[in-house]
């Protein structure tokens, strides 16, 4: 098993105060002969038996303090002298934590095995154990000031906490059993170590400073990251010294790693503040040898109140189902050990709803050949009005069509051609505007020119087309308005067309359309008449009458 300290001199004496019968003596804590010892200067009058009534748990724990010091007279201590008291001896009280915040899922189960949910404000007593499912986030404040954030799916004992009211300091200890946990350590007078955190595969005793503990079940290790301050490593007889920015990994069969340089943490300074979709996206830039990436979404700067946590594989970020407001992200790159960077902090607005309509058409990139174009979209539950705008240009910053009146879920609007896009919303009551939705693109092409008179011979009817290059032209000679009985019809690349002329004469129908180089099928044009009288042969074979008259059809 490894030992994590923190480095701040091991082995130096260590300020504390102690009052005594109301006068200030002077006493350190250090340790010696590896016991964790109060270092006591007696004063005039001081006698071990006294000492022990007020310092120590069990007064008669005084006859080791006079072995520990080699004391022969417990009645008479010459004044100035160094009296070593373990720690372990010294009277304290429990003291219990306060939970700060608890989010989603998060149990507590109290030393007498009652389990119940936690709450803000709920105690935590020594000897309880939190748990936390994979949407649960426990914040606990000690007695000293120290906050310990127990992350998601994680299960963490409070095995200790105590107050050494005679000498002034504070002891705290967490297990562990999995999962993630977040401490900050208050820097105040005492010995060393104060607080700790066990894991199944390592220690680590800390004062003053800010680290991180993942206690990895399936990967049987233990995963330490210093954030502030310096802690020192032992394990398997050998020490090695962590200070801020580095990481160590602690496997169950071994001594600690050596420390590692934590990796860059995301730079997160190109972010949009504001987010307008349910799922929310960040694309991080990517950090040199990060193998995935951590985010957590939260609702305050001390991530108390966490909403939302991804781990990704890639440097995108995605979270859903959160509701709109005011947040903050927290992003770090972690690395093939495992190690996480420091917090990169960003703030944001979501601002999805009320959602915007499902658009309908336009289809994006779609075409169409008239004066006129159809715009609909589905209705939406919430909405009071919509909101339509239509651009020439992506930013939409000169609109040639901006309503916000609309109740109706359609509007046909006249265009000329040109490449549009378009993009609608939803307002409801109270003038609570959503954001837009997707900007769709669509165009507008010319429509087909009239088709001009054929050239009609004895025999043939010559078309031609006037339309763009590289289209592809469909023509039909109906028999009726309906062009359910055809005369003929043809289509080609060829902007003229020669159908047969039907020989027995009468009112036809005529109608074209193109379709375009990308498969575009534009609309057929308004139907025409053609009026052919019966051709009459004279006795050479010729047609006597070949005219013919092309008028548009009535509506």
């Amino acid at each position: 098993m490894a030992v994590f300290y923190p480095f701040h001199g091991r082995g130096v004496a260590l300020a504390a105060l102690f009052l005594a019968t109301g006068a200030l003596a002077q006493a350190t804590r250090q340790q010696a002969s590896g016991a964790d010892v109060l270092v006591y200067e007696a004063r005039e009058g001081d006698t071990l038996i006294g000492l022990g009534e007020r310092m120590l748990a069990h007064p008669q724990d005084w006859r080791r303090v006079a072995e520990l010091n080699r004391i022969v007279a417990p009645r008479r201590i010459p004044v100035g002298t160094r009296l070593r008291i373990p720690v372990s001896l010294l009277k304290h009280v429990p003291r219990d934590g306060t939970v700060l915040a608890a989010v989603g899922d998060a149990s507590l189960q109290s030393p007498d095995g009652v389990r119940r949910p936690l709450r803000a404000g709920d105690p935590v007593a020594p000897g309880s154990l939190v748990r936390t499912a994979v949407n649960g986030y426990v914040t606990v404040r000690l007695a000293d000031g120290s906050v310990l954030r127990i992350q998601a799916d994680t299960e963490a004992r409070l095995d200790a906490s105590r107050q050494y009211e005679q000498a002034g300091f504070f002891s705290s200890v967490w297990e562990v059993l999995k999962g993630r946990v977040e401490a900050l350590v208050t820097h105040m007078t005492g010995g060393e170590p104060r607080f700790q955190v066990k894991t199944p595969q390592a220690v680590l005793g800390v004062r003053g400073t800010e680290f991180r503990v993942d206690a990895d079940a399936a990967r049987s290790q233990t995963r330490g990251e210093t954030l502030t301050g310096a802690v020192a490593v032992q394990g398997s007889g050998r020490e090695t010294l962590m200070p801020a920015g580095f990481g160590t990994v602690t496997r169950t069969d071994g001594a600690p790693g050596k420390p590692s340089p934590l990796p860059a943490a995301p730079d997160l300074s190109t972010l949009p503040t504001l987010q307008e979709r349910i799922l929310v996206r960040f694309q991080l830039p990517p950090v040199r040898h990060a193998v995935a990436y951590r985010g957590q979404v939260a609702e305050d700067e001390q991530f108390q109140i966490v909403r939302e946590e991804v781990t990704s594989p890639t440097a995108q970020l995605r979270f859903a189902n959160l509701p709109d407001g005011d947040y903050v992200l927290r992003a770090r790159a972690i690395d093939e050990q495992g190690l996480e960077s420091a917090d990169a902090i960003h703030r944001f607005r979501l601002k999805a709803r009320p959602e915007a309509p499902i658009a309908a058409a336009p289809a994006p990139g779609s075409k169409w050949r008239t004066a006129t174009v159809p715009f609909s979209w589905a209705a939406h539950p919430q909405a009071w009005r919509y909101r339509l705008q239509i651009a020439t240009t992506a930013d939409f910053q000169q609109p040639l069509l901006d309503r916000d009146d609309l109740q109706d879920t359609a509007l046909v609007v006249p265009l000329p051609p040109g490449d549009y896009l378009w993009r609608v919303a939803t307002t409801a009551a109270g003038q609570d505007r959503g954001p837009w939705g997707d900007a769709l693109r669509f165009a507008v092409r010319p429509q087909p020119a009239a088709l001009p008179p054929p050239q009609v011979t004895d025999d043939t009817l010559a078309f031609q087309m006037q339309g763009e290059p590289r289209q592809v032209f469909e023509l039909q000679l109906g028999r009726d308005a309906g062009f359910a009985s055809l005369a003929g019809s043809e289509r080609t690349a060829d902007t003229r067309i020669v159908l047969p002329k039907p020989q027995e004469g009468g009112v036809f129908h005529v109608r074209y359309r193109a379709v375009d180089p990308d498969g575009f099928v534009g609309p057929w044009t308004a139907p025409q008449q053609l009026v052919l009288p019966a051709c009459v042969r004279s006795g050479f074979g010729d047609c006597l009458q070949a005219g013919g008259r092309l008028a548009v059809s009535p509506p």
